[in-house]
């Protein structure tokens, strides 16, 4: 706006000295409109005084590194008046890492209609992430004026989910030395064993006669058929911590640490091998999203210490991987490890695996507490020049590199160091 101002000033000047010059009447009829100009720009905008009213819409609430995440500023006029030049200004800020970039847009809105402004912006870390509109601006002709539009809808959060890492061998090693009984049954999917109940339906044909529920049945006045229950293997465990990160490298190593996570959870997913997901929870979230968590241990309780979800499903590792966008990273004498092996003392696991920015010595401490007979298995990520360097400790018996980044294949090298 300052420098349409100086633009007026300038060609006010001209023409001022044009008319001291030259006895034409017509510079002196263009002087007059001239000064005429700020007051119309001026009172058109006091029109525009209550009459717009923005807000600002996601199509989704999430996205995948690396995309492009798509939202809209609406701006509706109730007035008969268009504004051919309004000024948005959306911000985004890093619920994590408190960084924040601005964006504008310009648009032009018609008379007594709804306008919509479509924006873009490049992802590049996972994480949470919260869109602020913070000003419209309205213009009035000449750009001398504006007014500030009501904005309704101001905020919005979304999660970015790692990049797809595809992992070929499965995270979790047959282990003959830990027996765990097969006590727990699948919430997804039924199976054939006669002592639990999984669920009713209608009959098709083919079922077995055996399975026909007769009350429900009579009931019901149709054939009802009993579906059992799946006895299912929840003998491994998958905990994350994040550590305090280094300031220089520290969404690097923040990428790197979530796109370990989602390439193990995915692979023992496509194996259909249920998990629990476990992870330090802390009383201040970074977002807003609360409420019942799906899936989670009904035996924790508070807000603080270890908290895990079951994970039978894409769906319930996506649920548990927007609560674990709330977390902060944490001070090296806290750890996951310790606090899930004093939580549930009584547990035994045939594999457990854990992924760190920072394998610390309470960390160690908190695996030797939980082991007894388990596989152990840790993901560290490394700080430095390569933060997207991966090292894999199997318990001390051998260290093998697992590398993330453009070469995927990488992630399933076997070769010892």
């Amino acid at each position: 706006m300052l420098l349409n101002w100086i633009l007026y000033v300038v060609i006010m000047g001209i023409m001022t000295v044009c008319a001291s010059v030259f006895t034409e009447r017509f510079f002196v009829v263009l002087i007059v409109f001239g000064l005429m100009v700020p007051f119309v720009s001026l009172f058109v905008v006091l029109l525009y005084r209550k009459r717009f009213l923005a807000a600002l819409h996601a199509d989704t609430e999430v996205c995948r590194s690396g995309e492009e995440f798509c939202y809209h500023v609406s701006i509706t006029n109730h007035g008969r008046i268009a504004c051919g030049n309004a000024t948005v200004e959306v911000t985004n800020e890093d619920l994590l890492f408190r960084e924040s970039e601005a964006m504008e847009a310009n648009t032009a809105i018609a008379g007594h209609s709804k306008s919509r402004c479509d924006m873009a912006m490049p992802v590049s870390h996972c994480g949470r992430l919260q869109l602020t509109l913070r000003d419209v601006r309205l213009y009035g002709p000449f750009g001398l004026f504006y007014i500030h539009a009501k904005i309704e809808n101001a905020v919005t959060v979304f999660d970015v989910y790692p990049d797809d890492v595809e992992m070929t061998v499965s995270p979790a090693k047959e282990n003959p030395f830990a027996y765990i009984a097969e006590e727990e049954y699948s919430a997804t999917r039924p199976g054939d064993d006669p002592s639990e109940l999984f669920g009713v339906r209608e009959y098709r044909p083919g079922d077995k006669q055996n399975r026909i529920h007769w009350n429900l049945t009579a009931a019901r006045d149709e054939l009802i058929v009993k579906e059992l229950g799946l006895p299912v293997d929840t003998a491994t465990v998958l905990l994350v911590d994040c550590c305090e990160l280094p300031h220089r490298n520290g969404e690097r190593m923040y990428d790197a640490l979530m796109m370990t996570l989602s390439a193990v959870a995915r692979a023992m997913i496509a194996k259909r091998r249920i998990f629990y997901l476990a992870w330090l929870r802390q009383s201040d979230s970074l977002g807003t999203r609360s409420g019942k968590e799906k899936g989670a241990d009904a035996s924790v309780s508070g807000s603080t210490g270890a908290w895990r979800n079951r994970i039978e499903s894409e769906e319930d590792f996506l649920f548990a991987l927007t609560q674990i966008f709330e977390i902060r990273p944490t001070g090296k004498t806290e750890s996951v490890t310790v606090q899930y092996a004093n939580r549930f003392a009584k547990e035994r696991y045939r594999n457990i695996l854990y992924v760190t920015t920072d394998l610390t010595q309470t960390a160690a401490e908190g695996l030797a507490w939980m082991r007894f007979d388990s596989h152990v298995t840790v993901y560290e990520i490394v700080p430095g020049d390569n933060p997207g360097k991966i090292y894999l400790r199997k318990d001390g018996i051998r260290v093998q590199p697992v590398r993330i980044g453009h070469v995927r294949e990488d992630l399933n090298r076997e070769d010892a160091e």
